[in-house]
């Protein structure tokens, strides 16, 4: 490609940086000039992500106190949440664009980041800048924004699995039921994602409300009353399903729900519905969409047409993480958005 863009990834030595990198490893309109890392820095990215050899061999993580003599063109940021802010707010005001995919600037109301996350949010003029990086519902917001705010996981599926009923105005209330793999707990092990305590086990970790709730009714512009959501830990590495039991305000025939959903994602490059039959493929298995940027969308019609159950599937780790944000980023630099993301499903996996 004629212009190559200069990407640092902050955090590279995570789940979520690792898999940037390895998406960014073949793209022809990124170079990766930095991979930032505090606990590793001065050791090979190869140390910690063998995986990638071949591909960065000769690149070493750097401390955050290297950055300042190097100015990228666009910045990944793959921190925990907290940690994003300051970093954002330097490289905005050096003029880089900034792909923050923590939780810091998921939210654009202060109100309702403080009532989520338990504090008032330290930089609330960011929120009215920030672009919600889910192309699918933004994409013309994306190509010009210069601030990129990550997505959840668990709250892309949900997002996705009720968009075309959001659309028509037809949820009258709805719970989602999300099943997630252990790489949602990211690289370092807890009393709850530590392996001997999670194999084999169906554990769930919310049963009412979790923060991704908060994006899915901001997105979806729903009302947060009329949603619940619930996680449930399984036996899983990577993917997330959503099962979600929704009802609807008015009936609506088996025609009209696939009408919505077709219609709704009939030019989207990576959002499929699934075919009507076999019945058992008409509710998504993320095992099916595993190491790619696709999602998988599907329902299935209670006989009375007043309730439903809504199902989409993603690889957590890409589209749920790292594929929206390389997405996101392809539209801000003017590249195809399908970019670098057009790899298929590993199968089986």
């Amino acid at each position: 490609m004629r212009n190559v863009l200069t990407v640092a990834v902050w955090g590279g030595a995570g789940m979520t940086g690792g898999e940037l990198l390895r998406l960014l490893a073949r793209h022809p309109g990124f170079r990766v000039s930095r991979v930032i890392s505090r606990s590793h820095a001065g050791h090979p990215v190869t140390s910690v992500h063998s995986h990638l050899r071949g591909a960065y061999d000769e690149l070493r993580f750097s401390g955050p106190e290297e950055t300042e003599d190097n100015t990228p063109d666009l910045a990944f940021l793959a921190l925990p949440h907290g940690a994003s802010l300051p970093v954002v707010q330097n490289y905005l005001s050096r003029g880089v664009r900034v792909v923050d995919l923590s939780a810091d600037l998921r939210l654009a109301d202060p109100e309702r980041y403080a009532r989520w996350y338990g504090h008032p949010h330290e930089a609330p003029e960011l929120l009215s800048e920030r672009v919600y990086g889910l192309p699918e519902l933004h994409r013309e917001e994306l190509r010009q924004a210069r601030c990129v705010s990550g997505v959840g996981c668990n709250a892309t599926c949900a997002i996705l699995g009720l968009l075309p009923l959001a659309r028509a105005g037809v949820v009258e209330e709805a719970h989602l039921d999300l099943r997630v793999g252990s790489s949602e707990g990211g690289a370092e092990p807890s009393p709850g994602s530590h392996h001997p305590m999670r194999s084999r086990s169906l554990r769930v970790v919310t049963p009412f409300f979790h923060r991704h709730l908060a994006e899915v009714a901001q997105e979806l512009a729903l009302s947060e009353e009329c949603l619940s959501l619930s996680l449930t830990a399984v036996e899983l590495v990577r993917g997330v399903q959503l099962l979600a039991s929704v009802r609807l305000s008015t009936p609506l025939s088996e025609g009209e729900i696939w009408s919505l959903y077709r219609n709704t994602y009939r030019n989207e490059p990576f959002v499929r519905c699934t075919a009507a039959k076999p019945t058992h493929l008409r509710l998504p298995d993320p095992r099916y969409v595993l190491g790619s940027n696709q999602v998988l969308v599907g329902f299935e019609r209670h006989p009375g047409g007043r309730r439903l159950l809504a199902g989409c599937a993603l690889d957590n780790l890409i589209k749920g993480a790292a594929g929206s944000a390389l997405q996101s980023a392809n539209l801000m630099a003017g590249f195809d958005e399908t970019l670098g993301l057009d790899m298929m499903p590993v199968f089986p996996a």
